[in-house]
């Protein structure tokens, strides 16, 4: 099937060096001042809509793509493959809200509206103690859901709990720190953080498009048995 191979791993090795070469700019940019306001309009990771945002929505595209052809080719090998279609809406819907900011808005309304946003620990990122431990939940219930399924293609279980366990620690983990950290002392520390987190999330999203073509490639080498 020739769109099976429309995103192999040649090609998630080149989006990963897409990620790491941002990564780097933003950090160059950083260290000298951002001297041109064009330049850090166009790349930095801190922007909802810019290239850096644009690329880290793609990502989530990508590993969709290769969860939803996993499902189509779970069908036709009798192995359940609804756990696959599921996530691969999570991660449209996740690739949506890159740009959208869908969790932020309606995080902050949330924290608004139950009087956390008030409290100095959750003053620059309330939606994340709303959010977070959904979008963890969620995570939580995607491992579960796809684990029996991924076990039988060694390593890609592995490489899904990596990505998501990224996406944890930059989006959720660090960007509730900053909320201890002071503008005026600590900017560095702002910006450090982020880059790391920004970084993270979309190295992760590269974990995931790995563990979904890892899947896909291992079944299409080899007849399975069915899943009960």
């Amino acid at each position: 099937m020739k769109s099976d191979l429309f995103i192999n791993k040649h090609k998630l090795h080149w989006l990963l060096v897409g990620v790491l070469f941002l990564a780097l700019a933003n950090v160059v940019n950083q260290i000298v001042g951002k001297p041109y306001w064009g330049i850090t309009r166009f790349i930095y990771l801190g922007y909802d809509n810019n290239l850096s945002a644009w690329y880290s929505s793609m990502l989530f595209v990508a590993g969709a793509f290769l969860a939803h052809e996993c499902s189509v080719l779970a069908r036709r090998n009798n192995v359940r493959g609804e756990g696959f279609l599921l996530f691969a809406m999570l991660l449209i819907f996740m690739s949506a809200d890159e740009v959208a900011q869908i969790h932020e808005i309606v995080g902050s309304y949330l924290a608004k509206f139950t009087g956390l946003s008030t409290m100095e620990f959750a003053q620059h990122s309330a939606w994340v103690w709303i959010g977070g431990p959904v979008i963890i939940a969620l995570f939580v219930a995607v491992a579960i859901l796809l684990k029996r399924e991924l076990a039988m293609v060694p390593g890609s279980l592995k490489l899904l709990l990596i990505g998501l366990g990224m996406i944890v620690v930059g989006g959720i983990v660090l960007e509730a720190t900053i909320n201890f950290l002071n503008h005026e002392t600590l900017q560095w520390l702002w910006d450090v953080e982020i880059v790391l987190e920004e970084t993270l999330e979309m190295v992760g999203s590269i974990f995931i498009a790995y563990s979904m073509q890892v899947w896909r490639d291992g079944i299409r080498s080899w007849p399975v048995p069915k899943l009960l």
